[in-house]
């Protein structure tokens, strides 16, 4: 019973994907908020990855260090609060699930549920 109805259920490996320049134990407790979010449906996170960058754009030396740690620790899900947070460039954006999901790894956006390989765009018109 404690286990939020995921008694029989394998939990999928996931790494939280965070956005944000606020202090360090306020991204701990948005990753605690994405865990609780993210169990019931099947995703256990453990680990969080956190771009500090000051603009809207992700740095891309950090993001190709998290694209290594992904191959490296066989995450199976990368899980998001919103598509928006990736990047607002829809582009951008495309192209990152296209690189996650090259490895096999799924996109869990806790706004929308699963993200297909390619974009739905949901999010942007507010469905």
């Amino acid at each position: 019973m404690g286990n939020e109805g995921t008694d029989n259920q394998e939990l999928a490996k996931g790494i939280a994907f965070i956005k944000s320049r606020r202090a360090e134990l306020n991204v701990v407790q948005m990753v605690e908020n994405m865990r609780d979010q993210a169990m019931p449906n099947g995703v256990i996170i453990n680990d969080a990855y956190c771009d500090r960058s000051i603009t809207r754009d992700y740095d891309r030396e950090a993001l190709n260090a998290f694209f290594a740690t992904l191959k490296e620790e066989d995450f199976e899900v990368v899980v998001v609060r919103s598509l928006n947070e990736i990047t607002d460039d829809i582009y951008d954006l495309e192209e990152f699930v296209k690189t996650i999901t090259d490895m096999g790894i799924w996109l869990y956006s806790l706004e929308v549920g699963p993200v297909p390989i390619i974009v739905s765009h949901a999010e942007d018109f507010g469905c």
